[in-house]
């Protein structure tokens, strides 16, 4: 009896040693502040600059058809000179033309002086119809004698002008200042009017570089400009062929959005005084002056998205905070923001693997 009562007071002091352990509360494993790289937002007037693909292309560019038809006599250029506008670059053969001109003049003499002798009839016949002497259908005989005779000589008139423009078309003239490319026909050779294509002639200077902007580009430009975010500040634009670098300006926007590529068509100008600037060349542009008010630069790196909103991690009060962010203009490199930050904002730049949203961090760098 005395052993049992013994085995039950060391089931009762374990049970109580059990109970008072339960009571003890576990300490709770606290993470140290994690260490953070930061940057202090800071409001500027931010340069934008938009680059796209372009290609080089002439505004006066074309291939030059004869006039007139006829043999081609001669030709007075070689393949990638420089001629200047009213330059001959073919003789089609002029004889014809010549004896055109020829006979249009002589019908001229014949119907002047026909016009002349029906003047005089008329005049005459008008004097004499006044006083009664002749008779009203013989007035209006030399009166339509007379009217036949100056339509006659204004005909052979317009005759002769019409073989004199067919005569200086046998010379065929360079339209404007350019480069002519190789001859497609050759001396001898029967060209048709209108038909035959004899060659190319392309203006260098200026040369033209013909882009495309995105829709959104495009309307962010009106919206933000409108709305005063962005001031233009010497609009121009700088051409890169092949590591060499132009500057030009831009010269046309469309006001009309392609609505199969979503695209708006846009033009810049260079001048081209070396000719080193090719039509048909391609190159990238990038159109600058364009200049954002009171933006904020951040890293792309710093900025994180989720199904509801853009935002960056800020530090307030030694703890990590979830800040929402707009976007206005971005590259592969940074972001502007124009909305969500306050000057002086401490923006978190790494260790996100190991912070949170009320995470303590620690500064340990700042930008």
């Amino acid at each position: 009896m005395i052993l049992f009562r013994k085995n039950i007071l060391l089931i009762v002091s374990i049970m109580f040693l059990f109970s008072a352990c339960d009571k003890k509360e576990t300490p709770k494993m606290q993470m140290p502040p994690q260490p953070v790289s930061v940057m202090y937002a800071k409001a500027e007037n931010l340069p934008l600059a938009f680059t796209y693909p372009a290609k080089l292309v002439s505004d006066y560019d074309v291939i030059i058809k004869p006039q007139v038809s006829g043999v081609i006599k001669d030709k007075l250029f070689r393949a990638g000179d420089l001629v200047k506008e009213g330059q001959t670059l073919f003789i089609i053969e002029q004889d014809k033309f010549k004896a055109n001109v020829d006979s249009a003049y002589g019908k001229a003499l014949m119907a002047r002086a026909n016009f002349e002798n029906a003047s005089k009839d008329y005049n005459r016949s008008k004097i004499l119809f006044s006083k009664g002497a002749v008779s009203k259908k013989e007035y209006d005989n030399t009166l339509a004698t007379f009217n036949n005779a100056k339509a006659n000589l204004a005909s052979a008139r317009a005759d002769l002008q019409n073989m004199k423009i067919d005569l200086e078309h046998t010379e065929i003239k360079a339209p404007f200042d350019g480069v002519v490319g190789d001859a497609l026909i050759n001396i001898g050779d029967y060209v048709n009017a209108s038909s035959t294509d004899l060659v190319r002639v392309t203006n260098l200077n200026q040369i033209y570089a013909e882009f495309y902007i995105s829709d959104t580009d495009k309307l962010d430009i009106i919206r933000n400009t409108q709305d005063g975010r962005w001031n233009l500040d010497n609009i121009h634009a700088t051409l890169n062929l092949n590591g060499q670098k132009f500057q030009g300006k831009l010269y046309f926007i469309d006001s009309v959005i392609d609505s199969d590529s979503g695209t708006v068509k846009a033009k810049a100008v260079f001048d081209n005084n070396s000719s080193m600037l090719l039509p048909g060349s391609f190159a990238t542009i990038t159109s600058e002056g364009f200049v954002q008010k009171n933006g904020f630069k951040i890293p792309q790196s710093a900025i994180k998205q989720d199904q509801n909103e853009v935002y960056v991690y800020t530090i307030a009060n030694g703890k990590v905070a979830k800040t929402p962010i707009h976007i206005n203009y971005q590259t592969n490199e940074y972001a502007i923001i124009d909305s969500g930050l306050k000057e002086n904002d401490k923006i978190i730049l790494d260790n996100f693997k190991k912070i949170h949203i009320g995470s303590s961090v620690q500064e340990i760098g700042s930008k």
